[in-house]
Formats: C-alpha cells, sequence, structure tokens
C-alpha cells in the first residue's frame, strides 16, 4: 500500500491518514482484517502489511489455518521461510484449505479447555522476545507479526477465552511497537466483527472488486473515520 494513495472520505479535517498511519508505526498497533475473499488475496494482504524484503523487519507468521508449507506464499518477495529473520508459528495441523470453514460455529464441548491457546501465547511471546533480544531492543513498526485466520481458535475456544488471549498478544505486539494483522474471513459488517474491534486498533476491509481486482479500505474508530476505496 502507498499511503499518498490512500486518504480519509469526505471533509476536511485536520488528521491525514499518512499521519495516522505513522503513528501506528511509531508506537505500534493491531490491525483485523476483514472480508471474504481468495487465498491470493489474503496472501497478497498479508505480504503487504508484512513490509517490503528491502525494509529491516522481523517477521511472525502464525499459521492457524494452512499448514507452513504454504508459508511462503505469504512472504514478500525476496524473503525465505528459513530465513533468519522469519519465524513460523505451525498451528494449522490439518490440511483443509483456508477458505474451507470460512464462518466459526459454536465451539464444542470441551472447547473451553485453554491449553491450546495457553501453547500458542507460549509460542508468540517466545518469537517476539527472542527478536526483540537479538535486536537489542526492536525499532518501531520493526516487528511484523501476521496470524493468517482467526476462525480456529473461534470454532475451538469459547469466546471468552479467545478475547483473553488476543488482548494478552495485542499487548505483546504494542509492548514492543510492532505491527500485527489478524485475518477474520467475515463480512465487516457482521455481528462477530463488531464485537471483536474494540480489541484492535484499526480495521481493513478487503473485498474482490471489479474485475476482481482486490481492493481495501481502513476503518480507524479512535477518528470515527473510514478510508477510501484502494487498490491491494
Amino acid at each position: 500500500m502507498r499511503p499518498a494513495e490512500i486518504s480519509f472520505r469526505g471533509g476536511n479535517d485536520s488528521v491525514e491518514f499518512r499521519e495516522v498511519l505513522a503513528d501506528f508505526k511509531r508506537r505500534g498497533c493491531n490491525i483485523l482484517v476483514t472480508g471474504r475473499v481468495s487465498e491470493t488475496t489474503t496472501n497478497r494482504t498479508t505480504i503487504q502489511l508484512l513490509g517490503a524484503s528491502t525494509e529491516e523487519r522481523k517477521r511472525v507468521l502464525v499459521l492457524a489455518d494452512a499448514t507452513a508449507r504454504y508459508a511462503g506464499a505469504k512472504l514478500p518477495a525476496g524473503t525465505r521461510t528459513d530465513d533468519a529473520d522469519v519465524w513460523i508459528i505451525d498451528w494449522g495441523n490439518d490440511e483443509r484449505a483456508a477458505s474451507s470453514r470460512p464462518t466459526p460455529t459454536v465451539p464444542g464441548p470441551n472447547a473451553s479447555a485453554e491449553v491450546g491457546l495457553r501453547d500458542l501465547r507460549s509460542d508468540i511471546v517466545t518469537a517476539v522476545s527472542f527478536f526483540d533480544e537479538w535486536a537489542d531492543g526492536l525499532a518501531p513498526s520493526e516487528l511484523r507479526l501476521s496470524f493468517d485466520s482467526l476462525v480456529k481458535p473461534l470454532e475451538r475456544y469459547d469466546r471468552d477465552t479467545v478475547e483473553q488471549f488476543l488482548r494478552i498478544v495485542t499487548a505483546l505486539v504494542r509492548g514492543v511497537r510492532g505491527m500485527a494483522h489478524y485475518h477474520l474471513p467475515l463480512p465487516d459488517d457482521d455481528a462477530l466483527v463488531r464485537e471483536l474491534s474494540p480489541l484492535f486498533d484499526a480495521r481493513i476491509e478487503v473485498k474482490q472488486g471489479d474485475g476482481l481486482v482486490p481492493k481495501q479500505r481502513w476503518h480507524v474508530p479512535e477518528y470515527d473515520r473510514t478510508t477510501n476505496w484502494v487498490q491491494i
């Protein structure tokens, strides 16, 4: 995304999108990515948010809906899964496609057990702590974390457990002034999106536009503003 191409719609506010984005990069942020789109578009969004390979980044990929052998498709060109500054957390231990079950269902009777999410949280803490120590303190926006889908946690665990997990992870990311994004393949006006949105600093709504060209727009609740649609 080129900030020059995206702006808040309407009005002549004192705040501009590029200023908000710069602030997010400076203090760290967590972004919810919404919209039912193709896996190719999802990967394209992930690549964009992880930052170009020419930039100094420490990248953590949390794979909850895909296995590690698909991780390379989510990384920027010139970046490899075995690079020293890439950390893959493979929580997707089944082979189902990312788009096969896009809507969370009611958790099963044993889904409130927190062991799985505790283990995942521990893995994320380990990855972020390692990079922070390796860099002797991460620079603003140097850490980029991608959570490929929140569907599986929402299917397996009760809502309170997932929300507590997200509060801890988002606080961890903000603590090192990193930027993280979390995919939730539901329409942006879905009730679940509304319920989870307060946990995040912004939302990126993604859609397949005219001619199936992928587009995105940002929603920033702090300023009660939405941007124009731009091509991804």
